[in-house]
């Protein structure tokens, strides 16, 4: 997930131009910023949801990967033919209009406080780990609530505050994925992945499909290169270049820490852990690495699901500056961070971790994954739509080109979409209904 505007902000940018006057950004720097927003909490729980399906579920991460890889591609022509827009709902508008532009900022939006919900989930997983009495559902459930408000608190106190609560927990929280992708292979038991290869019974495409919308909570972020062209050099070459790269490498990274957990751990098991990664490094090397890898787990879970409360309370900020949200959310004069924002953020968060509650976290983190996963779906999807408008101004060879990209793109994100459960796509919709109400009362006004 990356932090986007309101659609149709932002400074125009003629590509290839840097928006600031500094140095822009490399190639390099660019693929880092790609992997970095995609290489966070999220993988943390992701054993224990796939563990449910079995190791078959690295099919599922290969069709996530080809659907990313689809959907990097899109985003990395509309970075060419709409350089002036800003984040996945600026493509959205620029190419179909401020009605699906507003349809994009909802469903956004809506995906950043259910997604935010499961990496405080992950939060509470691991401290559960540390703390066994807080390991149990009802526990557990007020562990996710306290990390929710303690982010809240600190988002509140201003973005400097994030700011050094994110730089403080990024190094520390990806020890544990990089540990067990490399090191892990010294442990890994090929009889071991094997023996939980399709504890279900599954066909293969039916266990591909359900472990692909749930892998593919790993990738979201991968349009942030394009969101920031703007900023990057040589945009038209380098965006392209490092979005690819990017989600190449955090897809190595993955699916290398995934299977190895699968060659550790059998399937039962990790359907049941609530700290997959602490559990896999206990089995190696003892007590004492496991407990340093879970609280290295909680502390980025917790900097993650504080940075995220705060995007996601400037997104509706911003959004109602722009007209695209009521006037309620509007930024007040002095504000360093928005209480009715913050609080409103609070509040639904609270509210989805209530009614998603489960005995099993595993269940719990896939339900709310997979709802996200569908809502940012939707938004791309639209955006490939946007792409086959905006062609329409190049050349011919690019124009071809974009087609056959934007074509690609629709198609997988729709195949994910489809893969989802009826109750995902219902709680979706719900977003998209508000969305429309959102519009027509904004636009009576």
């Amino acid at each position: 997930m990356t932090a986007e505007a309101a659609p149709g902000t932002g400074p125009k940018v003629s590509p290839g131009q840097s928006a600031l006057t500094h140095a822009p950004m490399s190639v390099f720097g660019a693929a880092a910023l790609v992997a970095g927003s995609m290489i966070g909490s999220g993988v943390y729980l992701l054993p224990a949801s796939l563990g449910a399906v079995g190791s078959i579920s690295i099919l599922g991460w290969v069709a996530a990967t080809t659907a990313a890889l689809a959907l990097a591609a899109m985003f990395a022509q509309l970075a060419a033919v709409a350089p002036q827009a800003r984040g996945v709902s600026g493509y959205v508008q620029a190419g179909l209009g401020r009605f699906f532009g507003v349809q994009a900022t909802v469903a956004y939006w809506a995906s950043c406080w259910v997604g935010v919900v499961a990496v405080a989930l992950a939060a509470a997983g691991y401290l559960g780990y540390l703390i066994p009495a807080l390991a149990a559902a009802g526990p557990r459930l007020a562990a996710t609530l306290a990390v929710i408000w303690l982010a809240v608190a600190a988002s509140w106190l201003g973005p400097r505050m994030v700011g050094r609560v994110e730089g403080f927990t990024l190094v520390a929280g990806l020890a544990p994925v990089l540990l067990v992708a490399v090191v892990g292979w010294l442990w890994f038991d090929p009889a071991v992945f094997a023996h939980s290869w399709n504890p279900t019974g599954a066909g293969l495409l039916g266990a591909t499909r359900s472990s692909a919308l749930t892998a593919f909570w790993a990738f979201l972020g991968l349009e942030c290169a394009a969101a920031a062209a703007g900023v990057v050099r040589d945009p038209a070459r380098n965006v392209p270049r490092a979005t690819l790269a990017g989600v190449a490498v955090a897809a190595a990274l993955y699916i290398g820490a995934c299977a190895v957990l699968m060659g550790l751990t059998p399937a039962a098991d990790l359907a049941r852990s609530s700290a997959p990664f602490a559990d896999a490094t206990r089995a190696t090397v003892g007590v004492g690495g496991a407990g340093l890898i879970a609280v290295c787990a909680f502390l980025r879970a917790g900097g993650c699901t504080t940075g995220w409360v705060l995007v996601t309370s400037e997104t509706s900020r911003e959004a109602a500056d722009q007209g695209a949200f009521p006037a309620f959310f509007r930024s007040r004069p002095g504000e360093r961070a928005s209480a009715v924002n913050l609080a409103t953020t609070g509040g639904l968060m609270s509210l989805v971790a209530v009614l998603t509650a489960s005995p099993t976290l595993g269940s719990q983190f896939s339900e709310l994954a997979n709802v996200t996963v569908v809502l940012s779906l939707i938004t791309y999807l639209l955006a490939g739509c946007s792409l086959l408008r905006l062609r329409s101004g190049v050349d011919a060879p690019r124009r071809r080109a974009g087609a056959a990209t934007a074509v690609v793109a629709i198609a997988c994100a729709a195949g994910l979409i489809a893969s989802a459960g009826l109750k995902d796509l219902a709680l979706s919709a719900i977003s998209l209904l508000v969305a429309t109400i959102l519009y027509f009362a904004l636009r009576r006004r």
